[in-house]
């Protein structure tokens, strides 16, 4: 979406933004918008069509919106916008389930982090991001009901009921 919003003439990245939760066009839809366009850059084919389609008005109208503030607007007041008040947050975990949470919120705590060290502008945020090596680690001794494929590596010092260890060391037996 930053990407997007720094150069709305880089067709394949809008078309990543288009087919994202945030946004939710279908293979369908992004085909219909892109094949056989009139206008060179596919920002302004949407422009263009957005009376056609209820989509294409939606996906126009959130991303103008965003364009019209993401001069004015630091990162983090732009990305908490479109994960909280725009329902980014909620699309997200609907698509990627609720540990999409975790990235989320660590996301979000990068850009309050990054405001405070220096003069706030999306370009910057994004270099300071690629620049920078942030893992984001979840606490994994947590007692969830769920089945976690793990390497015997990342699981050394977890504790569980149940352990299954492939012996992959060999070939199977026919």
């Amino acid at each position: 979406m930053a990407e997007f919003l720094l150069l709305p003439e880089d067709d394949l990245t809008l078309a990543v933004v288009l087919k994202s939760p945030l946004i939710g066009l279908d293979e369908d839809q992004l085909f219909d918008l892109a094949q056989g366009r009139r206008e060179p850059r596919l920002w302004r084919e949407l422009v263009r069509r957005r009376r056609d389609n209820d989509a294409f008005a939606g996906a126009h109208e959130a991303l103008g919106g965003l364009l019209a503030r993401v001069d004015f607007t630091p990162p983090f007041e732009l990305f908490a916008d479109l994960l909280g008040a725009r329902g980014g947050r909620r699309k997200l975990v609907a698509r990627l389930g609720p540990d999409a949470n975790d990235p989320i919120d660590e996301f979000l705590s990068l850009a309050l982090a990054y405001e405070r060290d220096g003069p706030p502008s999306l370009q910057g945020f994004l270099h300071w991001l690629a620049a920078g090596e942030v893992q984001v680690k979840r606490d994994l001794d947590q007692g969830r009901d769920e089945v976690r494929v793990m390497t015997v590596h990342g699981a050394k010092g977890l504790e569980a009921p149940i352990g299954i260890m492939p012996d992959t060391t060999g070939l199977p037996y026919a």
